[in-house]
C-alpha cells in the first residue's frame, strides 16, 4: 500500500519529513552513546568485581597464614617455658646428681652400685624395640 501512497511535495510535509528523519538520527546517535557508556561502565563494574574477588581471597589466604603462624607462635612459646624448666633444672644441683645416678651410674665416695634384675626386663624392651 505504500508504494501507491505518494508524498505531496509541499513544504509542510518535507518540513515533517526532514524533522522525522533529524528525531530518527538522534535516536540512533544517543543508542549509540549509550551502548558505548554502558559498555564502558560494564567494563568498569567486571574490573572492579575481579579486584573484590582477588582481594578476597588474598585475605583468605593471609587468615590462614596467620591462624598457622599463631599455631606455631603458640608452639614454639609451650617449648620456651619447657626449655625454661630445663634449664632451671639444669642449674639444681640435686638433679643433677639424680640424673648422674640414674643414666650415668656415678656413686659418691664409698658407695656400691648394684644393678637389679628389675632392670633387665626393661633392656629387653627397648632391644625388641629396636628391632
Amino acid at each position: 500500500m505504500n508504494r501507491k501512497v505518494q508524498n505531496i511535495g509541499n513544504q509542510y510535509t518535507s518540513q515533517k519529513n526532514a524533522k522525522k528523519r533529524r528525531h530518527e538520527q538522534r535516536k540512533r546517535v544517543v543508542k549509540k552513546r549509550v551502548m558505548v557508556f554502558g559498555g564502558l561502565l560494564l567494563a568498569i563494574i567486571v574490573v572492579l568485581l575481579l579486584m573484590v574477588f582477588a582481594q578476597i581471597k588474598s585475605n583468605n589466604e593471609a587468615s590462614n597464614e596467620r591462624q598457622a603462624k599463631e599455631e606455631e607462635y603458640q608452639k614454639l612459646q609451650d617449648k620456651e617455658i619447657e626449655l625454661k624448666e630445663q634449664l632451671n633444672n639444669l642449674n639444681d644441683p640435686s638433679y643433677i646428681e639424680k640424673v648422674a645416678r640414674d643414666e650415668y651410674y656415678l656413686s659418691n665416695d664409698g658407695e656400691i652400685i648394684f644393678k637389679l634384675p628389675e632392670d633387665q626386663p626393661d633392656q629387653k624392651k627397648k632391644n625388641k624395640q629396636k628391632e
